[in-house]
């Protein structure tokens, strides 16, 4: 690592420069996330930056080359809450500040750079010398912690945990199935049964690609918005009523991201009856939102759907499926394994501006408080 050079990329046609390089970043990074991927990068920030005149989001693209090719990529936004060069406020934070459509927002490192990458947080605090930045360092945990535990200058105010989960599959749905704990046996068995008993045949139809999915879109934030409604169950907002985040999913379909696009569907009988959205990401499918037809939930569809897409992803050879993040039983009682990751909000290291920063927090937390009981 004798030759490596940081560049920060802070310009439209330096990002798009970055395409090609970062790219064949993506082909040699184990098991790739989707939010990684320089397509819904480049899709986030045009549908998601803002450039008001108190208000403006600024690429800082942290870039790391190792005699002349790109070994890490970490983008970053630097928002300004103030006049610019005296700013009262400044927010340095990955691309993917959205309500949970970028799921999970680390850097896209080759495995012997992952901590290299992250020393560029110290050299942006170390560029502040106005106002108040605040720095939100996201990695697994054990990165993440011995960045923090090495850089004095950046002081951790708060952290949340981010647990990821993953199937691995093994050899054969058989092998899999064998493996399962009791209660998922006895519900996988119940599914089918059920259906069995009501007369209602089980079909999966894999969508794939922008055509095919964007015919399909409307029938799934349907479903989506029919599952956001639901009770007695794990509660989940509709992500996709507002505009804005349909125009993201359209724009990862008019980009190349399309490719690694599925819409998995459910039909009892013809009808479909539940959806799920994957992305094909090497050898690991990510899967993604999802909804169905509350009129089936006495059936478990979307346990069914889940089931079937296993299936399907042997004929596939995937080696992984992941069941995305947040604990739920929906995802732990497969027996999936767990990477921790963990959001830091970070100050410079000093006395007043951590007295601040956990000032602006308690107010965050207030107003978040505010907000759920006026919704009540």
């Amino acid at each position: 690592m004798s030759n490596l050079k940081k560049l920060v990329v802070s310009t439209e046609k330096e990002f798009e420069a970055l395409a090609a390089s970062w790219r064949l970043l993506e082909t040699q990074v184990p098991q790739l996330l989707p939010f990684q991927t320089y397509d819904w990068n480049r899709a986030w920030w045009k549908i998601f930056s803002d450039a008001s005149w108190y208000h403006k989001d600024e690429l800082a693209i942290c870039t790391l080359y190792d005699e002349g090719q790109l070994v890490a990529v970490m983008p970053l936004t630097n928002t300004h809450v103030g006049l610019h060069s005296l700013f009262m406020y400044r927010y340095v934070r990955p691309f993917g500040a959205d309500p949970n459509l970028t799921e999970i927002r680390i850097p896209l490192a080759m495995p012997a750079y992952d901590e290299t990458i992250l020393q560029q947080w110290e050299d942006l605090s170390r560029q502040e010398t106005f106002g108040l930045t605040e720095f939100q360092v996201i990695h697994t945990k054990q990165h993440a912690a011995h960045f923090l535990a090495s850089n004095a200058a950046v002081h951790p105010l708060e952290a949340r945990d981010v647990p990821n989960f993953v199937l691995h599959l093994g050899d054969s749905w058989a092998s899999f199935k064998s493996g399962l704990k009791r209660n998922i046996k006895e519900s996988l068995r119940h599914c089918y049964n059920s259906l069995a008993r009501d007369n209602l045949p089980v079909r999966l139809q894999v969508w794939q690609g922008a055509a095919e999915i964007r015919a399909r879109l409307h029938d799934f934030y349907a479903l989506h918005a029919a599952r956001a409604g639901a009770t007695n169950t794990v509660e989940h907002p509709d992500y996709f009523a507002d505009p804005q985040h349909r125009a993201f999913m359209a724009a990862l379909l008019e980009s190349d991201f399309a490719s690694r696009m599925q819409l998995f569907c459910l039909e009892l009988d013809g009808r479909v009856v539940a959806m799920r959205l994957g992305f094909a990401m090497g050898e690991e499918l990510y899967l993604y939102y999802s909804g169905y037809d509350l009129q089936f939930a006495r059936y478990s569809v979307m346990t069914t759907l889940l089931a079937e897409i296993i299936q399907w992803s042997y004929t596939q050879n995937f080696k992984r499926i992941n069941l995305s993040v947040g604990e739920d039983v929906s995802k732990t009682r497969w027996g999936p394994s767990v990477t921790h990751y963990v959001e830091y909000q970070c100050v410079k290291n000093n006395a007043w501006r951590r007295n601040l920063g956990n000032s602006i927090l308690k107010m965050r937390k207030l107003r978040r408080s505010w907000a759920g009981q006026k919704s009540e």
